[in-house]
C-alpha cells in the first residue's frame, strides 16, 4: 500500500497589516459652569404642575357606570377627537348641551322636571 505524503507549502503566510486606529475626540466635554447655568435657567422657568394619572380623590366627582353599545362608544371617541375635547365625559356633556339648546319650550320644561325628579331620587 502506498503511503500518503503531505506536501507542506514552503511559503509562509503573513497576516494583513492593520492600520493604526486614531483616537477620537468628543465634540463637547463636560463643563460644570455651563451645566450649572442650564440648570438655573430651567428652575427659573415656570414649570407646569404635573397631574397625577388615575382617578380623582373621592368627594370631588361622583361617577356612575353607563352601559353603551360599542358603535355608540366609537361615535363618542370620533367626536372627542374631531372636536379636540379632553375626555369622553366632556364630549358627552358637550353633545347633551347642544341638544338641550335645540329643545323647544315644552321639551325643555319636561326635561327640567325629569332632571329634578332624578336629582331628588339620588339624594335619598
Amino acid at each position: 500500500m502506498a503511503k500518503f505524503e503531505f506536501v507542506k507549502d514552503t511559503k509562509k503566510k503573513t497576516p494583513k497589516p492593520i492600520a493604526e486606529t486614531k483616537i477620537s475626540k468628543p465634540k463637547e466635554t463636560y463643563n460644570p459652569v455651563k451645566m450649572t447655568q442650564a440648570v438655573e435657567e430651567s428652575y427659573q422657568k415656570e414649570q407646569p404642575k404635573k397631574r397625577r394619572p388615575g382617578r380623582p380623590k373621592s368627594g370631588r366627582k361622583s361617577y356612575q357606570t353607563v352601559r353603551l353599545q360599542k358603535k355608540t362608544v366609537l361615535k363618542i371617541n370620533a367626536l372627542e377627537n374631531a372636536l379636540s375635547v379632553a375626555t369622553q365625559d366632556a364630549t358627552v356633556d358637550q353633545a347633551i348641551e347642544r341638544v338641550l339648546n335645540s329643545l323647544n319650550a315644552d321639551e325643555k320644561r319636561s326635561y327640567e322636571l325629569w332632571l329634578e325628579m332624578f336629582e331628588k331620587k339620588e339624594k335619598r
